[in-house]
């Protein structure tokens, strides 16, 4: 029994000596002589100029911590004097970490107070380790921080970030807090409101808010709920900007540029990872759907994201490379935008010669999925629809694949840009199946009624920072193949400038010619495509093509020679060229033969005017290509028409 008792005694010493003590503590704080003790101690401790006065306790669970007026100075590279001047400052602080020398406060809150809140690296004007590798671990844990009438002075040097706050509220039923702040945000002008209804003391779970702000030329909107420190969050967001590019300056994510756009949906922080999932909205005039996770644990970030589209206005896409978007009536641009196509337009120039921004991919991973339905497109490219998968991975892109549903057929390209290597590397891989020749020129009347598929391959190595420069710079092979098929017999004949047969052919709209092959192979060195075997076999003609593109200079130098196969009685067959730049090429028959074909038949005229029409007789020099050997050609050089 004595042993007993004895044993309860010693468990009621051991349980009741910690409030005992914290109690005596407490009394001896609200003395004078306590509150210089305790300012003096705070001090040394945090090595700062501290200043109290006016300390109450109030007993509770966890006890309640009252000063009249509580100052802690900023270290010396601060710009703000001091961390906080309060005044009424009051506090719940939990008593058992005490022990370990830790301080938890669930809710500090002050009738009056300014702070002046700095980082500078891994300097914080809220850390108090005198080693700087100490910093990132504090012994201090807030929870709810609540002012009456506030401001607050936040300052990030390296980030650009320079914020005057102005918090004013009431606690308790009904209460709600306010905040407005102005200033810089990330180099960014920036303006924002916050409102925090049913604000009480005792708040545990996560708070109500409503806000907005505008960060340069992003605004933003959102309302739901987050938790008092801060780690995680559920909001209703709308997103309203000029550019997808700005967003990173905000967010610190790597976005590529875009027409204006605007978003709507659910974010969700938790831990180490933020979701916008689901949301929607439109990028310039194409709609946009799916889900967007950013996640921020272990190495790089990693962006991921599925798309969709149920309308794609292709030249929204622009952007992506290097290429502004459509500037006309009703379509959707930035200012900048705008004025990058208005020199575009003088330039003349066809290919986009706007850089990657390739220094900032390594900075983060990226696996992004697009699916468009449909898309809208000029009248000349019969696209109908859009897949891609892009990966962004230690400072490499790969789009794998890249497909394009055109023509009843598909285009499918692997696109590699390794930005490790300096100048940047472009691997181009395109593979071309079924396309049919009609759709494939939908505004040429007289490919309306042409039968055929197309097929090919191109695969491309080319260095630079931008496609005008990996194009310009390129070298590889292309082969393009039309196995069999019809197309318009006037065409032919007009190619072969046959008088007689165009004049019969006029008004037969439907005519047709059988194709044999055509087939198209090229070389490309340094950026410049050099026909090797291009040859279009009809029944009626044959016409063999020489000469190449330019991709640096962006110009083309050809000539198609025409072999008809037939004799007619009234033809001025001569090669026709096609030069000049890609964007605005010349067509036209070439003048040398053709004025000697006038010429001798003004001299034979001389003679007798009957003889002239000598020297405009086709006698049909032209003979069957070997299309099998050009089609074995083309399939060797990767033009391989596959089955299904």
């Amino acid at each position: 029994m004595k042993v007993r008792r004895a044993l309860l005694a010693t468990l009621a010493v051991v349980l009741l000596l910690p409030i005992v003590a914290v109690g005596g503590l407490l009394l001896v704080a609200q003395s004078e002589w306590g509150e210089r003790w305790i300012e003096h101690r705070v001090a040394a401790m945090l090595d700062r100029e501290v200043e109290i006065n006016g300390i109450s306790v109030k007993l509770g669970w966890p006890p309640r911590v009252i000063f009249a007026k509580l100052r802690i100075s900023n270290p010396s590279w601060a710009k703000t004097p001091n961390l906080v001047d309060a005044e009424g400052l009051y506090a719940r602080v939990m008593v058992p970490p005490l022990f370990t020398g830790r301080v938890v406060v669930p809710y500090i809150g002050a009738r009056h107070a300014t702070a002046g809140l700095e980082l500078d690296g891994k300097r914080a004007t809220w850390r108090f380790s005198k080693r700087e590798e100490d910093q990132q671990e504090s012994r201090l844990q807030l929870g709810l921080v609540y002012l009456d009438d506030g401001r607050i002075k936040f300052i990030e040097g390296p980030e650009q970030t320079d914020l005057d706050i102005e918090v004013k509220g009431s606690a308790g039923e009904g209460g709600e807090l306010n905040a407005k702040g102005a200033g810089r945000f990330r180099g960014e002008a920036t303006t924002a409101t916050v409102r925090i209804p049913n604000l009480n003391a005792q708040h545990e779970s996560p708070l109500e808010v409503n806000g907005s702000a505008k960060v340069g030329r992003t605004q933003g909107d959102a309302s739901g709920t987050l938790s008092t420190d801060g780690r995680s969050l559920d909001l209703k967001v709308k997103l309203v900007g000029q550019n997808l590019k700005d967003l990173a300056k905000v967010t610190g994510m790597v976005l590529p540029d875009s027409p204006p756009y605007v978003f709507s949906g659910l974010l969700k922080h938790e831990g180490t990872q933020w979701n916008f999932d689901p949301f929607q909205g439109k990028v310039g005039d194409s709609d946009v759907s799916g889900a967007v996770a950013y996640l921020k644990s272990g190495g790089r970030p990693l962006l991921k994201a599925t798309l969709q589209s149920k309308l794609l206005e292709l030249d929204d896409l622009a952007p992506l490379i290097g290429a502004p978007p459509k500037t006309g009536a009703g379509e959707t641009a930035a200012p900048e935008q705008r004025a990058q196509s208005a020199q575009r337009a003088a330039a003349q120039r066809l290919l986009p010669e706007q850089k990657f921004n390739t220094e900032k991919w390594g900075r983060m991973d990226a696996d992004v999925r697009l699916e468009a339905k449909r898309v809208q497109r000029p009248k000349q490219l019969p696209i109908n629809g859009l897949q891609t998968h892009l990966v962004l991975k230690n400072g490499v892109l790969n789009l794998e694949p890249l497909n394009f549903t055109l023509a009843d057929g598909r285009i499918t390209s692997h696109v590699k840009l390794d930005a490790n290597q300096q100048p940047m590397r472009g691997d181009m891989t395109v593979d071309v199946q079924g396309l049919h020749l009609a759709p494939l020129f939908p505004t040429v009347k007289s490919m309306q009624d042409a039968l055929g598929t197309l097929y090919g391959r191109a695969d491309l190595v080319g260095h630079g920072y931008s496609v005008a420069e990996l194009l310009g710079s390129s070298d590889g092979k292309m082969s393009l193949a039309v196995d069999g098929g019809r197309i318009s017999a006037l065409l032919v004949e007009l190619i072969g400038l046959d008088v007689a047969e165009s004049v019969m052919l006029l008004g037969k709209n439907h005519d047709q010619v059988q194709l044999r092959c055509a087939v198209s192979g090229f070389e490309v060195k340094d950026g410049l495509a050099h026909a090797e075997s291009f040859v279009i076999d009809t029944d009626d003609t044959v016409i063999k093509v020489e000469g190449g593109v330019s991709l640096d200079e962006e110009a083309l130098d050809i000539e198609a020679h025409p072999y008809p196969k037939d004799p007619s009685p009234l033809a001025l067959r001569t090669p026709l060229t096609m030069k000049g730049p890609l964007r605005h090429p010349k067509i036209r028959p070439k003048a040398g033969p053709l004025a000697a074909r006038v010429a001798a038949a003004a001299v034979l005229g001389a003679v007798n005017p009957a003889l002239s029409v000598l020297a405009l007789i086709e006698t049909g020099p032209g003979k069957d290509a070997p299309c099998g050997e050009l089609l074995a050609e083309a399939k060797h050089k990767g033009a391989v028409k596959k089955e299904g």
